[in-house]
């Protein structure tokens, strides 16, 4: 199992498994025992504990990871029977769902040499962002310019108005648009 990064393996079906309260690293454990590798992309988010600002990894999706299935190898009894594991996740009765591959990809090309999942790179002026880290953490902003790689202007609100700052374009994450009025 890697925490961000998987080994090169040829390509099979991924599956998202529903973790007991807990059981992270008891499922990575039990699931790397029987052969099946697993994948739990990591985000790092600021928040404040105790009256001070800290920096922690988190899972990018809390309480599930992805789990790589061989073709010939879909057992999903000893699977969800696994120490950790809940279940897997089945929109429909009798067979766990499979994740499309696109979405894998596409979280592996995110990841940076640290596991972590690096900003969207399609962002641009006018999307609507939640700030993850930094001191600004749990602020929803309106992203007003991207002057260099990296970098982005944001427009939020502080102290009723509505206050420009800049910050690295890996603290903030897409949300919902409804999250904030606009600017008038």
């Amino acid at each position: 199992m890697s925490l961000g990064r998987t080994a090169r393996v040829a390509p099979d079906s991924w599956y998202l498994a529903q973790l007991k309260p807990g059981g992270l690293d008891r499922a990575i454990l039990n699931l790397e025992r029987q052969g099946y590798e697993s994948f739990m992309p990591l985000r790092e988010e600021t928040v404040r504990r105790a009256g001070q600002w800290r920096r922690i990894v988190k899972p990018l999706f809390p309480g599930y990871l992805f789990v790589k299935v061989a073709d010939d190898r879909r057992n999903w009894r000893s699977i969800n029977a696994t120490c950790g594991v809940s279940r897997l996740v089945a929109l429909e009765a009798g067979r766990p769902t499979q994740v499309a591959p696109n979405i894998i990809a596409a979280l592996k090309l995110r990841l940076q040499d640290d596991g972590r999942v690096q900003a969207p790179p399609d962002l641009a002026a006018g999307d609507r962002v939640k700030v993850i880290s930094g001191p600004l953490a749990d602020k929803v902003a309106e992203i007003e310019g991207i002057p260099e790689q990296g970098r982005i202007y944001v427009l939020l609100e502080l102290m009723g108005r509505y206050t420009r700052a800049e910050l690295p374009a890996s603290h903030v994450e897409r949300c919902l648009p409804e999250s904030m009025p606009r600017p008038m």
